[in-house]
């Protein structure tokens, strides 16, 4: 009855709305025309044996199933396992790379990246590089999705996994290196990953980086970073199965161009 009160006598346009504020509530109500995709990072100790909790999470989650990318470092995986056999959904299309002998280990690593068909569909999808190292794992993937803003024309996406054990200044050299290769001037460029003790921000300045919470233990060892500022806000999950990172949700806080510009009025003399 206080509702209706305060609304008596006003116009109806200029009523309030009544909605849910908060991101979480934007990206369900945009789902898959976010201006930036939602990520789902997680370290996964071996993809294989948690196929179950992943496919359960996106059957009962909705935050899940609807994230545009599946992020997954050490995989684990090798060339006789088929992409079929680790497709979670039937939406969703798989790339990856796995850990080759030019990483001087047989076992371990790996990168796999899980792209919604909803947001993006497999015939626009092109890999752009695949890197194996004793230093640095990457995996990049340039998509075309069915929406973006109109400031971005793709949208560049690498996976990283630097080991415990690599050499920091090395990684981090191949890294930028790599980085510089497919930079494009008009993508939204996103790297994400497991970067251990490594710091991007200081082979690249102009980075930000939106994981501010421990993700392993007491330190923050997986890391997102974009150009952008304060265009990702980073939700802390369980960890898949028996891994000991934390499974991180990245939410698109990025406000477009559009919407950041001051309307301007120009009066037309004829």
């Amino acid at each position: 009855m206080e509702i209706l009160r305060e609304n008596k006598g006003r116009d109806a346009r200029k009523r309030p709305r009544r909605k849910r504020a908060g991101v979480r509530n934007r990206l369900r109500a945009r789902a898959h025309r976010a201006p930036l995709p939602s990520i789902l990072l997680a370290n996964a100790q071996s993809l294989d044996n948690k196929l179950n909790d992943l496919r359960a999470r996106i059957k009962f989650q909705r935050d899940i199933q609807d994230c545009t990318l599946l992020c997954f470092n050490e995989s684990w995986l090798n060339p006789a396992v088929p992409n079929h056999t680790i497709q979670p959904a039937e939406f969703f299309s798989v790339h990856r790379m796995d850990r080759t002998a030019d990483s001087g280990k047989s076992r371990g690593g790996g990168l796999c990246v899980m792209v919604n068909n909803s947001w993006c569909n497999n015939a626009n999808v092109v890999t752009l590089a695949r890197s194996c190292s004793p230093n640095l794992e990457l995996l990049t993937l340039k998509l075309h999705p069915f929406y973006l803003p109109r400031e971005f024309t793709s949208v560049i996406i690498n996976t990283v996994y630097i080991p415990p054990q690599a050499n920091m200044d090395t990684a981090l050299c191949e890294r930028h290196e790599a980085l510089t290769q497919v930079q494009h001037r008009d993508a939204a460029l996103i790297v994400v990953g497991d970067f251990n003790s490594a710091n991007l921000k200081c082979a690249v300045p102009n980075l930000y980086q939106h994981v501010t919470f421990p993700t392993r233990g007491n330190r923050t060892l997986d890391h997102c970073y974009t150009p952008y500022k304060d265009s990702y806000k980073a939700l802390a999950h369980p960890p898949f199965g028996k891994s000991d990172h934390a499974t991180i949700f990245l939410l698109p806080k990025y406000k477009q161009r559009l919407k950041r510009e001051a309307p301007v009025q120009r009066e037309v003399v004829r």
